[in-house]
Formats: C-alpha cells, sequence, structure tokens
C-alpha cells in the first residue's frame, strides 16, 4: 500500500502540466539564464583559455633585471627571503632592498647580507622622510636607483620557487611587450581560513592573468610583477594615487598595461610563493586595503568586473526565490549545479597548470560562496572608514 500510494504520488507530481506556472515565473526563469550565460561567457572567454596548451614563444636573450623589494619589519622575511632572491640562474641582475623606516633589526640584516651580495643594494628611508601612502616612497626611490631598464618587483614574505624565476620573468619580454604579469600563490596550511585565503587568491589571480591574456589587463599584483621602468615614469608614477594606501601594483597596471604590451606567465618556475595571512582580522585588513583601489580603474574595467559578481548574486537569488515561489521549477536549480561543475573544472585546471595543490578545487563552490559575502561586507565597511595604514 505504501509503495502504491509513493508511485501515485510521484506520478502525479510528474504530470503538473508546467503551462499552469505563472508567466512571470518564466520571465523569472529567463532572466537566470541570462545571468547564467553571462556567467559562462566569462569562464569560456577568460578562464578556460588560460590554461590552453598551446606553447607560448620565449626570448633568448638576456636582459638586466632590477629586482626591487620593499620592506618594514621584516627582518625575519629578510634573512630567509634574500639569499633565494640571490641565488638565482641569471647573469644579470641586481637586488634592491628598500627599508622602509623600519624600527626592528631590518637594517642590521641587510647591512649583513650585503657582505655577501655584491649586486644586492640597500636603501634607507627614515620616519620623517615618508611622504606618500603605503609603500608607494619606498618603491619610488627603488625604482629610481635602479640601473636597469626592466624592473622585477616581489614582497619581502615571498621567495621564488625556483631558481629560474628571473630568467622566467624575462623570457617573456618579447617583440613589444613591456608588462609581464605573474603568479604568486599562497602557502598551504590546514584550517578552512587558509583554504579560503588561497582559493580567493586563486580566482583574483584568474580573473586578471586570464582577462590580460585575452588583451584586457587591468591589474597586476606587486608579489610577482615587471615592467620596463619608462613606464612608471611615463605616467608620473603614483601622482595619480599617492594618497591611497594601495594602487602601487593595480593602479599602475591600469594605467601602464594593454592588449599590445602585456605578456602572462604563471609557470612552475615563474611563480613567487606567498605566506598567507595565519588569522581572519589580518586578512581583513589586507583585503580592505585592496578594495580601495577599484573605484580608480577604468571606467570599462569596473563595468566587466562589476558584472561579474553581479550576476553571480542575482543567478543564485532568483534560482532559490523561483524554487520557492514554485516548486515545480526545481530542473531551475540545474543552472547553478552546471555552473558548479565548470567552476571545479575550471579551477582544477588552473591549479594543475600551475602545478599548485588542488584540494581548494572541489570546494571551490563552497568557498565561493563565503568569498562573495564577505567582498560585499568588505566593500561596505570601506565606504564607512578606510583603512589607515600597512605594514
Amino acid at each position: 500500500m505504501i509503495e502504491v500510494t509513493f508511485a501515485t504520488m510521484s506520478w502525479d507530481w510528474l504530470m503538473v502540466s508546467y503551462f499552469e506556472v505563472p508567466m512571470w515565473i518564466w520571465m523569472l526563469s529567463i532572466l537566470a539564464l541570462f545571468m547564467w550565460l553571462i556567467q559562462l561567457f566569462y569562464w569560456i572567454a577568460y578562464y578556460f583559455p588560460l590554461v590552453s596548451k598551446r606553447s607560448e614563444e620565449r626570448a633568448i636573450k638576456q636582459l638586466g633585471v632590477s629586482v626591487i623589494v620593499c620592506a618594514r619589519n621584516e627582518e625575519k622575511n629578510l634573512m630567509m627571503n634574500v639569499p633565494k632572491i640571490m641565488e638565482q640562474d641569471y647573469p644579470n641582475f641586481e637586488l634592491i632592498v628598500v627599508n622602509d623606516s623600519s624600527y626592528d633589526d631590518t637594517a642590521d640584516i641587510l647591512k649583513a647580507l650585503s657582505i655577501n651580495y655584491p649586486n644586492m643594494h640597500v636603501i634607507h628611508i627614515d620616519e620623517d622622510k615618508q611622504n606618500m601612502q603605503g609603500k608607494k616612497f619606498a618603491l619610488t626611490l627603488g625604482i629610481k636607483a635602479a640601473k636597469n631598464d626592466i624592473v622585477l618587483l616581489s614582497d619581502a614574505d615571498c621567495y621564488p620557487r625556483s631558481n629560474q624565476w628571473i630568467s622566467e620573468m624575462a623570457s617573456a619580454y618579447k617583440n613589444d611587450r613591456k608588462v609581464v604579469l605573474g603568479y604568486s600563490p599562497f602557502v598551504k596550511y590546514k584550517g578552512w581560513l587558509n583554504k579560503l585565503i588561497r582559493l580567493d587568491n586563486t580566482m583574483v589571480a584568474m580573473t586578471y592573468l586570464g582577462m590580460a591574456k585575452a588583451g584586457k589587463p587591468y591589474m597586476g599584483v606587486g608579489r610577482n610583477l615587471s615592467y620596463y621602468a619608462e613606464l612608471f615614469f611615463k605616467v608620473g608614477g603614483f601622482k595619480s594615487n599617492y594618497s591611497i594606501l594601495s594602487g602601487d601594483d593595480d593602479l599602475l597596471i591600469n594605467q601602464i598595461a594593454n592588449k599590445q604590451n602585456t605578456a602572462v606567465i604563471f609557470s612552475k618556475d615563474a611563480q613567487t610563493i606567498s605566506e598567507p595571512k595565519r588569522n581572519f582580522t589580518d586578512w581583513k585588513i589586507q583585503k580592505r586595503r585592496h578594495f580601495t583601489t577599484s573605484p580608480m580603474y577604468k571606467s570599462s574595467d569596473k563595468r566587466r568586473l562589476l558584472m561579474l559578481p553581479l550576476s553571480w548574486f542575482a543567478l543564485n537569488a532568483l534560482c532559490v526565490s523561483i524554487v520557492l515561489l514554485q516548486p515545480i521549477i526545481y530542473p531551475i536549480l540545474s543552472f547553478i549545479l552546471l555552473r558548479w561543475i565548470w567552476i571545479v573544472i575550471g579551477t582544477y585546471r588552473f591549479l594543475k597548470s600551475a602545478q599548485q595543490p588542488v584540494d581548494i578545487a572541489f570546494l571551490a563552490p563552497i568557498i565561493e560562496i563565503q568569498i562573495q559575502v564577505l567582498h560585499v561586507w568588505f566593500y561596505f565597511t570601506n565606504l564607512i572608514r578606510k583603512p589607515q595604514k600597512w605594514n
């Protein structure tokens, strides 16, 4: 008797005509489909082509490179990471470390390190000489002191993944390329926060690298970024955004990069490895600082970037609303399910291609929800109170 009832109920549900669904529900479904197509377009146009198997030609000439690292109270990181930079297998490079008003033992550590490395140069900045927000003044001094045409930027808490880092980044300069965007993944640790931070960083990297490869560069990350110094001086350095905390990397690239002059590289040997924040508060401060720059992007870039999260929120809100209002339209959830599938596949392919741990790819649909909500929170928090300083 129970089996017959169950079968009858199942057939009754299946026999309900979709023509009985109100027209406005169908309109919402069409709108959800449109949002889904926008999401699909971004992945097809920018993310999936990023890891195409086609090999790119590399320059074989040995260009002079000036590696610049700005440091503020980074004594431990400098002790560990400076030797990894100085041991690079590249014949023509120098390292410039700018000590940005440190009050720990950074100055003494740099003095000791420079004794062993003749092509390492140190610039010290006193606190009363600092006249720009963030590290912009320090970076400006470093670029001005560079003896080579090409500058390669990283941070004190980052280290090259191999001794071919400089060689790989320099090899991307060919033809008219004058900007090279690199990739800097975070170290894998245990815990959900680490997974969240690594996936957030991965999604950011897939976006700026993918759009750059598609001919629409809009930002770079200062942990692994290179360009001709002449471009920096051509736009007046940081004069257009010196008053805000961030922007030493993304806003500058937003000004100088274009389809013709920008190259992308994220192979294993071209990466720098970064230490992630170990607690939520520090990561929140870091992310809020990054969010201060996006309003200053070019209008076309802002529209392109804004459409991605807006269509994501709209897709999810529409699908959930339709199912709650008209339960028969359960197939609408396939929009979300199919998107989850391609997110897992796309993220997995990128991480695999970059030879990074792929564990977060399988959690991407779940972690992404948390990331999107947090991004909205950080954005509106910044409208109330701006971040005030950096370390």
